[in-house]
């Protein structure tokens, strides 16, 4: 994978942070969570200001990220497109196309989406990945949505 922005981690390798060329520093945030009996990572990404280009290097950047993560097979992350600015669907968009993007780099990597209204009415768009070696994947599966529905 090419263009590439340089990642700096945290001592407890659960934040990662990087600089665009356009000045934008973005955090990667891992928070450990669990899901029924499975250990997962939620995965959050937040930029310090609203970006106005478009930058391909930070989607390298996050695969690479996630890829280096789930090597590990018994590692989860799952994330929840933040519906606040009504933007979820869009995010949930370009997270599909960089998953799409990054199949046959990262082959090993299994994704479940999970599309729903929560019950106070607000849109859920999520998704867990994992490793597809993960013996597992069933349960991460049953886990995750379970974990959903009482959103």
């Amino acid at each position: 994978m090419q263009n590439l922005y340089n990642v700096v981690p945290s001592e407890d390798g659960l934040t990662y942070t990087f600089t665009t060329r356009y000045n934008i520093i973005y955090q990667l945030a891992l928070i450990s969570y669990q899901l029924g009996e499975i250990n997962a990572f939620s995965l959050s990404l937040y930029p310090d200001t609203e970006p106005t280009h478009v930058d391909y290097w930070i989607k390298n950047t996050v695969i690479k990220l996630i890829g280096d993560i789930l090597e590990k097979e018994s590692n989860v992350i799952f994330y929840i497109c933040d519906s606040e600015d009504n933007r979820h669907e869009k995010r949930h968009i370009i997270f599909e196309y960089w998953y799409q993007r990054s199949a046959d780099d990262f082959y090993y990597i299994s994704k479940f989406n999970y599309i729903a209204i929560s019950e106070h009415g607000y849109p859920i768009n999520a998704s867990v990945l994992y490793n597809n070696l993960n013996p597992l994947g069933d349960l991460i599966i049953e886990s995750f949505k379970s974990a959903l529905e009482d959103f």
